[in-house]
């Protein structure tokens, strides 16, 4: 239980600029649902033209073109193993496709973090920031009651919680009486420090976050690791030139929940607004490190199952027999004790790669910006054999175990364009790990001799967190 933590953190937070406005507060129109659950969406576009980070919305075609004989155009190997499915394609044309066993569903592991990428592009845009709001009143000489409001940003750890009380300090917050928070405002501490975990329950639930926020904002529980999250604020500041200064000493008496539309924010006399870092960083750190709560949440911010499915069909032109995503983390669920994987078909992958690709021409991001850069990014992919890849391969990789699949998908930069590809172990022994991950990487060997690449992609710094 995260009740019980002990503050292993190292992890830089995601955290941009923060801005601070000392003024008779208004209540702020956010974007956010007020009381509600999280099986609707969270955050709802009004305008349909635009996403929330205003960019403007058009028409994505990413159609792949199939070979209609079944023929493979060149050579790849291991493509008799029926433990394999592979598929590829060139800018997604006509005569430039190659794929075997690709129209089945197999259970997508990890890959799936690669939907949500796009869903999460396609709905807020690459720039979308979330607003962390304190508002604060006081109450006596350097003792204030505060009301936090996250706006659902998943990435709340120790870091950012000591950069905000930073920033109350400054504004003469010594002691705080009662410190407020709502539905939107979800404490993970360890959000970044264990990314591969699995917990059962995503977002962490408002008793959790109380107990958490109960924690770090009584300094009596600090430890040697809370001294190392003092250190990354220390030096982002000097790297920013900022004054942050987190106190010594600091403490809240009281931590409560109390539903959004009962708080009445006007009350409180002056608001501190945090900005998180740009929407490309959380997806970068969730591709890179496949981060299973970071997505996880955002897959419900977004509304869960039932919103995805929409976006599914409308924007990636997939159907139930094509895909059937029921976490973004790749995570099963378990329905009436039966356990149910994410699906998908390689064809399907393949079509969200080129949807991902195609974003990032419309509004001017790197596919390398949110998908793990290999040979750059250490993250999930360690090759078995060597492998010169110049920045011309990002891709996304997957593994379960109970249900053993390996997978991994990806984009090659050509100088003539852009190959997507998908590959799937399914049907193993996870015995055979080894094995299947060097055929992996001898199939990916052979794309990068067979075809002409570039070095096509950047990389986004994920030590550089608070950069908006």
């Amino acid at each position: 239980m995260q009740k019980n933590l002990t503050f292993n953190i190292f992890l830089v937070p995601f955290l941009a600029v923060m801005t601070v406005t000392f003024s008779s507060c208004q209540p702020s129109r956010d974007g956010s649902a007020t009381g509600e659950g999280l099986d609707t969406p969270l955050v709802q576009n009004i305008d349909a033209t635009r996403r929330f980070d205003q960019s403007p919305i058009s028409a994505v075609s990413n159609q792949i073109q199939v070979s209609a004989s079944g023929q493979l155009n060149r050579s790849i190997p291991h493509m008799n193993d029926s433990r394999i499915t592979y598929c590829e394609s060139v800018n997604g044309e006509a005569g430039k496709y190659n794929g075997v066993r690709d129209t089945k569903k197999y259970p997508l592991a990890s890959v799936s973090k690669m939907f949500l990428t796009a869903w999460a592009l396609d709905k807020l845009g690459p720039d979308y920031k979330f607003e962390n709001i304190w508002y604060f009143k006081k109450v006596s000489e350097g003792v204030y009651d505060v009301y936090f409001k996250a706006n659902y940003d998943p990435a709340l750890n120790i870091e950012k919680m000591l950069y905000a009380m930073a920033q109350l300090r400054a504004q003469g917050v010594q002691r705080i009486r009662q410190l407020v928070i709502d539905e939107s405002t979800r404490v993970y501490l360890t959000v970044l420090n264990d990314p591969h975990v699995e917990l059962g329950e995503v977002p962490v639930s408002v008793n959790q976050s109380v107990d958490n926020l109960r924690l770090i904002f009584n300094s009596k529980n600090w430890g040697a690791q809370t001294e190392t999250a003092k250190a990354n604020l220390v030096q982002f500041a000097q790297q920013k030139n900022r004054v942050i200064n987190v106190p010594n000493a600091f403490s809240v008496e009281q931590v409560v929940y109390v539903e959004s539309k009962q708080v009445n924010a006007s009350s409180y006399s002056s608001v501190i607004k945090i900005k998180s870092a740009v929407l490309l960083k959380y997806l970068k750190d969730i591709n890179v490190n496949s981060n299973n709560y970071l997505t996880d949440a955002l897959f419900k911010t977004l509304g869960g199952q039932v919103e995805f499915k929409k976006f599914q069909q409308a924007r990636l032109g997939l159907t139930s027999d094509d895909l059937n995503l029921f976490t973004g983390s790749g995570l099963p669920i378990v329905s009436m004790g039966i356990r149910v994987d994410n699906l998908g078909s390689c064809l399907s992958v393949l079509k969200t790669l080129k949807f991902i690709k195609i974003l990032s021409q419309q509004l001017s991001f790197d596919m390398g910006h949110v998908l793990l850069t290999a040979g750059t990014d250490k993250g999930t992919y360690e090759p078995t054999i060597p492998l010169e890849f110049n920045r011309s391969v990002v891709m996304k990789t997957g593994r379960l175990y109970d249900v053993p699949a390996l997978n991994v998908a990806g984009a090659t930069s050509l100088i003539n364009g852009t190959l997507y590809f998908a590959y799937f172990t399914h049907d193993f022994d996870n015995g055979d790990e080894s094995l299947y991950q060097n055929k992996r990487d001898q199939i990916i060997q052979s794309i990068l001799n067979y075809y002409p690449i570039t070095s096509g992609y950047q990389s986004l710094n994920l030590n550089s967190i608070f950069v908006d």
